[in-house]
Formats: structure tokens, C-alpha cells, sequence
């Protein structure tokens, strides 16, 4: 099959043998038959090669990738069934040869009925049948994964003992258009699919961001990011992608996947399962992967409104984290995933959390994270940490300890004097659209404010600026006017009275509850003057200059939110004093 990616697809029956599960699995995580445990046991040696691809004929759900999520059932294959299949599975199998160099199909006699013997036939076949019993198909699995390269090792990777906490920063699709025109204001191209994107942590190369990232299951299994929805016969769901290329990890960073509890913090119990987040991790070679924790917030918001939790409901869910947890190591055992198992404990206060740190180094963990601590204040958190850290001062192998969700400045060196290994923390980097007065973190210490010039090409922000009573030609007059003038300023041929003045023409008319006072005017005063972008090497400021101080759309917002990341990183890097 001339000019096709070199790509293999193997499609494989289901079978009647499945994992228990009350909640979906990917369909190669819940069959249980032989072909699967072939496959399943190469994945444990082996890190899933690009160039495979893996399909399964189900006698339910028909041709379905083997990622697809699906639940548990009791239906046979049977001619009749075959019969039914046989026009979605064939179209299925058209679709998906147009990327494929080969497709084996590992069937048995009920499951070939669903195929056109039109994909068998010709001097270039779409599909070829493996044939002979099972032990002979099994075989010839082993010698099709075998032979296909590059067969990377895998290996469960040990976090390093450094003077300092590792940093990873929590994903938010925070991909970017690399060629965005800053001029124009324009994407790359229309659509996103066709625009040349990096993650703000490639995208600030040769500056690092962070020791790694931070990937939450719960805020990925929706319509976004590398484990976003697909249909199940997209080709997305033939093969994960590693995490680790996903977001262009070096070798020396590192994927931490959690649950994102606090997505499901108003929900009765967690929406991800254990076994769930045990395969998800697994299949798309994460380093570390938290388990599933539900936070005892104090109150959650229901249809009717705010509810309090009763003490016994907090608790409740202090002892569902901790049941998790042991359900997790022991799947984490029992599907012998490469990842790092990290024990996620919540508490109601110190003591709480402090009493279950020798459950869990029981268990088995080497690796803890502390959750539910973002709405806690910096004396809570303190407190915690130390009480943490005093109960494993008896240990003889302590664990290595996450903080989730919080950076804390002020209390940082305490965290370094009390052994804190890692911590996450988005803050910085969404300060950068969500702080009227504090957007951009200077090379001297100091937070500036972004301008902001909202575009008309947002319906929000036109809605908002027509309830001005100015027309939409007049608007967009003054829009164009701030941007040029701002430029000109950047240039040294305009005054900052002349910038600032352009800029308040188009702000003022801005319907928001923070009015355009003299405050907020000082504060853009102050960052025109003193011109922070200049002294910034990074290659953001470099790129971009003033550009980087618009508060503008994603594309200026998430690598202003880069910058101040780095700012963030950089004193994370510094030894304590």
C-alpha cells in the first residue's frame, strides 16, 4: 500500500472473560480474554509503539478502538449479530485502512461474518485474517507486537533528592497558536485542528517552566486535552498518546496525574473510579499517578443550593479516600503499572491528616499527596505540614510528600525546612487574566498590571462595549487606536500620556463593576513608565515586547501567564537562605 504511513492495526475479538467494574474502562483494560493479556503483558515491558494501533470488534458495540470506554456485558458474537454489524464494521475498516499500512485481523469465525470479503480481496488486500486456533493466533500476536519498533523499555522512574520541592504545573489546554499574528490579531488558521500549537512549556524553550506537569483525569475527560472524548470509532481512540510527548516533556521532567477532585467535589462520590484511573495512567505513561480522593469540604452547592456537610459525611469521605487508596496499590499491583502509585490523604485537620501518613506508608506508598488544601488558609496549611512532618520523624523510610494546589510564597521555606518533595500550582501562571492590578511578574519582584484592550472579535466583549451607547465603527476606531499607540509607545515615538490616553478612551467604556478610577489608571501608568518587558530576557518579552502587557486574548494572556511561571520556577530554583 504505496504512500501510507508505516502503521499497523490489529483488531481483536472481544471476549467473554471481563475485568469486574461497575464504572467504563478502555476496552483493551476490560476484556480479560487471552489476546488481551498478550497485549497487556507486552505494555508492561514495552511503551506503546507509535506505529501499532489496536481495535476491537465487540459483539455489542461493534468495531470500537481500543481505547474506547465502555462498560461491562454479557453478549455473545453470534452470525446473526455479525450480520447486523457487517455494514458499520466494513465502512469502520474502509475508514481506518486510509492510515494503516496493514491490518491482521485476530477474529474468530462468528466475528469474520461483520467484514466484506471485498476488504480480502485484490492484489493489495485492505485486511488479512490470521488464521489457525488459538494457541497459533496467540503466537502470532506475540510475534507482531514483538516485531514492531522501537520496543522502548519501560521502567518505573524514581524522583530525584534535591534542596529543594520539584514544581509541576497543573494543564489547562494551555496550547498556543505559534504563528499568531500579534499585528492582526489573527490565528494561524480558523481552525484549530490546522494551527501549529506547543504547550506554554515547549513554547518557552530554551526557559523551563517547571520540574513537570500536572495532568488532572476530570478536567481531561470532557472536550478537551490528550484524554479528551472521542467517538469510538475515531481513530483517537486506536492509541494513546504518551503524556510525556504530548506536552514535550524533557527527560528530566515529569507526568503527575490526579483525579481533580475538586471537578467533583459536589457530587456524592468521585466520578472517576479507581480501576479507571489505574489504566488511564498506565496506558498513557504517566510517571506518577495520584489516587481517587473526595475532599470533606465543610458545604458543596447542590440544584437546590449550598448544603452543609454533616461531620459525619466529612469524615465519610476522609475514610473513602483512604479505602481508595488501598484499592488503588493493590490495582496498581495487579495490573503491574510502570507509574509511580501516590497515595492521596484528606483530613478534617492536622491530626487527621497527620494519623493516616503510617496507614499509608503501611499500604505500600512511598509517595503521599496532601489534598484539599487550596481553600485553606496559610496557618491551616502550615500547621498541617508540620504536624505531618513531626509524625514521620519516627519513621525509618519517610515518604515523599505533594502538597496539591498550593505554592504559598510566604510559606515556602518552610516547606523546605520540613521536607516537602513537590508541590503544583497554576497561580501564577492565572494571574495573568484574573488580577486587575497584579498580571505581570517583574525581573525586580514586583506585579505590574496588563492593559487591558478586549477585542471586538470576542461577542462578549462587543455586547459589553455597545451597552456604551457607541457604535460598533466608532469601537472599533478606538480599539485600533489603543493597540497602535501602545506599538508606537514600545517604539519611542509616542509619550506615555499620549499611549495611556488612547488606552482610556476605548477602557472607560468598558460595563464592568471595577471602574476605570484613578487607581487603576496609576497602575497602567506605573507599567508604561517603568517598562518591565524590557528587562525581561525571557523569550516571551523578547518576542512579543509590549505585546506581552496587553491583556488580550488567550494568545498574549497564557504567555504572559508563561512568564510569570517562570518567575515562579526561578525562585523555586534558588537554595533557601
Amino acid at each position: 500500500m504505496p504512500n501510507k504511513e508505516v502503521k499497523r492495526l490489529i483488531v481483536l475479538s472481544c471476549s467473554a472473560n471481563k475485568r469486574k467494574s461497575e464504572s467504563k474502562l478502555p476496552a483493551i483494560s476490560l476484556y480479560d480474554g487471552p489476546s488481551f493479556r498478550v497485549l497487556r503483558n507486552y505494555l508492561r515491558e514495552y511503551r506503546w509503539p507509535s506505529s501499532l494501533s489496536i481495535a476491537v470488534l465487540s459483539a455489542k458495540y461493534g468495531m470500537i478502538g481500543g481505547l474506547s470506554p465502555i462498560n461491562t456485558y454479557d453478549q455473545r458474537m453470534t452470525r446473526e449479530r455479525a450480520a447486523e454489524l457487517g455494514t458499520s464494521v466494513t465502512n469502520t475498516l474502509r475508514e481506518w485502512g486510509g492510515s494503516h499500512s496493514q491490518i491482521d485481523l485476530l477474529l474468530g469465525q462468528d466475528y469474520l461474518h461483520s467484514i466484506s470479503p471485498d476488504l480480502f480481496r485484490g492484489e493489495e488486500p485492505l485486511a488479512q485474517v490470521v488464521d489457525g486456533p488459538i494457541g497459533i493466533k496467540l503466537n502470532r500476536l506475540k510475534t507482531m507486537l514483538r516485531g514492531i519498533v522501537p520496543n522502548r523499555a519501560r521502567q518505573t522512574r524514581e524522583l530525584p533528592n534535591l534542596d529543594r520541592p520539584l514544581f509541576f504545573l497543573p494543564d489547562w489546554d494551555d496550547f498556543l497558536d505559534v504563528d499568531f499574528d500579534f499585528e492582526k490579531d489573527e490565528f494561524s488558521n480558523k481552525a484549530r485542528s490546522n494551527r501549529h500549537e506547543q504547550h506554554s512549556i515547549s513554547l518557552m524553550r530554551p526557559n523551563r517552566l517547571c520540574d513537570g506537569v500536572l495532568v488532572s483525569l476530570a478536567q481531561n475527560l470532557g472536550t478537551k486535552g490528550l484524554l479528551r472524548r472521542v467517538g469510538m470509532a475515531s481513530e483517537d481512540s486506536l492509541a494513546p498518546r504518551s503524556v510525556r510527548d504530548f506536552f514535550s516533556l524533557e527527560d528530566d521532567q515529569w507526568a503527575f496525574g490526579d483525579c481533580g477532585a475538586f471537578s467533583y467535589v459536589n457530587e456524592e462520590a468521585p466520578t472517576i473510579s479507581v480501576e479507571q484511573a489505574v489504566s488511564l495512567y498506565d496506558l498513557y505513561d504517566f510517571d506518577l499517578g495520584a489516587s481517587v480522593d473526595h475532599i470533606p469540604v465543610p458545604e458543596i452547592v447542590t440544584a437546590g443550593g449550598k448544603r452543609t456537610l454533616t461531620m459525619h459525611e466529612r469524615k465519610a469521605r476522609v475514610k473513602l479516600t483512604r479505602d481508595n487508596a488501598e484499592q488503588f496499590i493493590h490495582e496498581h499491583r495487579d495490573q503491574g503499572a510502570n507509574f509511580a502509585p501516590v497515595g492521596v490523604i484528606q483530613g478534617l485537620d492536622a491530626r487527621s491528616f497527620a494519623n493516616q501518613i503510617g496507614i499509608y506508608t503501611e499500604m505500600g506508598y512511598r509517595h503521599v499527596a496532601l489534598g484539599g488544601l487550596v481553600p485553606r488558609s496559610d496557618s491551616e496549611v502550615l500547621e498541617i505540614v508540620r504536624t505531618v512532618h513531626k509524625k514521620m520523624e519516627t519513621f525509618k523510610s519517610k515518604p515523599w510528600i505533594h502538597l496539591l494546589g498550593v505554592f504559598r510564597p510566604s510559606l515556602q521555606p518552610h516547606f523546605r525546612e520540613l521536607g516537602v518533595g513537590s508541590f503544583d500550582s497554576a497561580t501564577y501562571f492565572r494571574k495573568a487574566w484574573l488580577r486587575s492590578d497584579q498580571n505581570y511578574l517583574g525581573v525586580d519582584g514586583k506585579w505590574y498590571a496588563a492593559i487591558r484592550v478586549p477585542p471586538l472579535s470576542d461577542p462578549r466583549t462587543l455586547k459589553r462595549l455597545q451597552l456604551s451607547g457607541a457604535s460598533e465603527t466608532k469601537l472599533r476606531k478606538l480599539e485600533k487606536a489603543a493597540l497602535a499607540q501602545l506599538r508606537a509607545y514600545d517604539r519611542g515615538a509616542e509619550s506615555v500620556d499620549e499611549a495611556l490616553k488612547a488606552v482610556l478612551a476605548y477602557d472607560k467604556l468598558l460595563a464592568r463593576s471595577e471602574l476605570v478610577d484613578d487607581k487603576l489608571i496609576g497602575a497602567y501608568r506605573r507599567t508604561l513608565e517603568e517598562r518591565p518587558w524590557q528587562a525581561c530576557q525571557c523569550n516571551m518579552c523578547r518576542e512579543l515586547g509590549i505585546e506581552i502587557l496587553v491583556f488580550r486574548g488567550i494568545n498574549r494572556n497564557k504567555r504572559r501567564g508563561s512568564h510569570n511561571t517562570l518567575r515562579l520556577y526561578e525562585r523555586v530554583q534558588k537554595p533557601s537562605s
